[in-house]
């Protein structure tokens, strides 16, 4: 028996391969797009893939079921529900799925979505018994799933579903069992998920603070109050997920760009431009109206965030070596359009003689000390989440979260000088770049944010 975890960075996914080198079969569970790592897996140990697990309609990434599905022959087994529209086999709670000499029972755990399923995993050698669950979206290393993503008419009815697949159905199966979930730190699936990858569930019974309630309806005040807003893109990856995404075959080649091919392609209706480089390199000179999306671990969610479902993307990378990358983050969160890479990079735009422009940085100690001058035609920007904002800011500050700013570029003054600010400077480039692309001439970044801020001892409000 073997069992290999795929951490997918930046959408913190976890998936798994669960096998029995024996039978010569293996399981993949909750698959991503990019499906390569698994059929590397299976042939290293010298297995076919034999079943593909969906714990539930994922709306965070692009679900590679059937990509898998189409190079393997093998059959998607998924929990019972009338969205689905691509072929499948239903199974229901106490349904039994053998994987060689590994037993995966069904377990229905409705809440973070309706049709959701659990999967218990018995067999192997000496283990007769159940030993772990893959828990996908109900039940994660310090928290549980979100319960909000089919609107707030149906949340409180979610979320009860959700009180009682936890401490009506997981929790009793024993404390001894290992939890497999879907997702790990960072995900908006879950607001406070700890560090670890795997846990007990013993130990999430006794500490994990979302089941330490004895009623119902504290779990379900508690639950609806600690929610963080939900990312755009998840509407449209569910779509996408419920109808069966676009099968690949493979991932497709993007082409590189000479920059005045580059600056024409840049006019075609429903282009942006991404650059990927960092808040220094960007900030220095980059290309009129591109969005700035530096190319880190949250790359991909922040491109799921400001990017739309149907727009060409041509992208600037920091280095070219970075495109493979950039592409498979944006494959993983539903983006395909993606018609072209400068070449050279900015080097190449810059030598072609072509016109940039550049958004000025300011420190931490020259924003304090215009602060003091006293700033009345300075429009401090905080652009990091609500639940950050409300832990304090910069005195001064108005709070809009980088998301919802090209929406509401219309309640800022526009004559004004405007810093943005976020935790680090990452989101604060993402939120200087929607300014320039929103007519805003005179804006400013703050590198370090309010990391340095807080480092340099100044006051918070």
């Amino acid at each position: 028996m073997f069992l290999e975890t795929v951490r997918s960075e930046g959408l913190s996914h976890l998936s798994y391969v669960l096998g029995d080198e024996d039978a010569g079969v293996c399981a993949v569970i909750d698959p991503r797009r990019d499906i390569e790592i698994y059929l590397e897996i299976a042939k290293d140990y010298d297995v076919r893939i034999s079943h593909i697990l969906e714990t539930h309609v994922h709306e965070d990434f692009v679900s590679g079921s059937r990509e898998l599905a189409a190079q393997t022959g093998a059959p998607i087994y998924a929990g019972e529900s009338n969205e689905r529209t691509f072929d499948h086999e239903a199974v229901r709670d106490g349904d039994t799925i053998r994987v060689g000499n590994l037993l995966l029972q069904v377990l229905h755990t409705p809440g973070h979505t309706p049709e959701h399923v659990c999967y218990q995993v018995s067999g192997g050698k000496g283990a007769k018994a159940p030993w772990g669950v893959f828990t996908g979206d109900t039940l994660f290393c310090g928290d549980v799933g979100r319960t909000d993503l089919l609107g707030n008419e149906e949340a409180d009815s979610l979320t009860r579903q959700l009180y009682h697949s936890l401490f009506d159905k997981l929790l009793p199966l024993g404390d001894e069992l290992t939890i497999y979930p879907a997702h790990a730190k960072g995900s908006p699936c879950g607001g406070h998920i700890g560090d670890r990858l795997t846990s007990t569930l013993g130990y999430e019974r006794r500490h994990n603070p979302k089941l330490q309630f004895d009623d119902e309806d504290g779990f379900v005040k508690n639950q609806l109050g600690s929610l963080q807003p939900a990312p755009f893109y998840y509407a449209h990856l569910k779509d996408v997920n419920i109808h069966g995404p676009r099968v690949l075959a493979c991932v497709p080649p993007i082409p590189m760009l000479e920059p005045h091919v580059f600056e024409l392609e840049m006019t075609r209706p429903e282009t942006v431009v991404v650059d990927t480089r960092e808040i220094e390199s960007f900030g220095g000179g980059h290309i009129r109206n591109a969005l700035n999306i530096g190319l880190r671990a949250e790359f991909p969610m922040w491109a799921g965030w400001m990017l739309k479902p149907n727009q060409r993307i041509l992208l600037v990378l920091a280095e070219e070596d970075d495109l493979e990358t950039v592409q498979r983050h944006l494959l993983r969160v539903g983006f395909e359009k993606i018609d072209g890479y400068l070449a050279k990079g900015m080097r190449g735009w810059f030598e072609a003689g072509l016109p940039f422009e550049s958004i000025p940085e300011l420190s931490v100690h020259q924003l304090k000390g215009l602060i003091a001058e006293g700033g009345s035609d300075l429009q401090i920007l905080d652009v990091r989440s609500p639940a950050e904002c409300s832990q304090g800011h910069i005195p001064g500050a108005l709070h809009l979260y980088a998301p919802y700013l090209p929406d509401h570029l219309h309640s800022l003054d526009r004559t004004k000088p405007t810093v943005t600010y976020c935790g680090s400077g990452y989101r604060a480039s993402i939120a200087a770049s929607v300014l320039k692309r929103g007519g805003f001439t005179d804006v400013y970044n703050v590198p370090g944010s309010m990391k340095a801020w807080k480092a340099a001892g100044y006051p918070v409000e």
